[in-house]
C-alpha cells in the first residue's frame, strides 16, 4: 500500500500514544482518532499497525486515500 492512507482508532490518544506516530497527522473526531500519512511501501503501514497493537489501541478502519489533484 504505497501512497496516502488513513487509519482510525477508537477513542482519543494520550500524549505518549501520539508520540508513537511521528510523521503522521493526528486528528481527534468524535469517539475516534484519525491518523493520516504517506507510505512508500506496505511495510510502512504494517509498522504503524504494529504500534497500534502494541499500545493496545482498537483499530476501527484502514483505507488508502486518493492523492489530491495537483493543478
Amino acid at each position: 500500500m504505497a501512497g496516502r492512507f488513513e487509519i482510525r482508532v477508537s477513542g482519543r490518544l494520550s500524549d505518549r500514544a501520539r508520540a508513537a506516530f511521528p510523521g503522521l497527522a493526528v486528528e481527534e473526531v468524535p469517539a475516534e482518532t484519525v491518523l493520516r500519512g504517506w507510505s512508500s511501501d506496505e511495510d510502512d503501514v504494517h509498522g504503524v499497525l504494529e504500534r497500534i497493537q502494541s499500545l493496545g489501541l482498537e483499530l476501527v478502519s484502514l483505507r488508502q486515500v486518493p492523492e489530491p489533484d495537483q493543478d
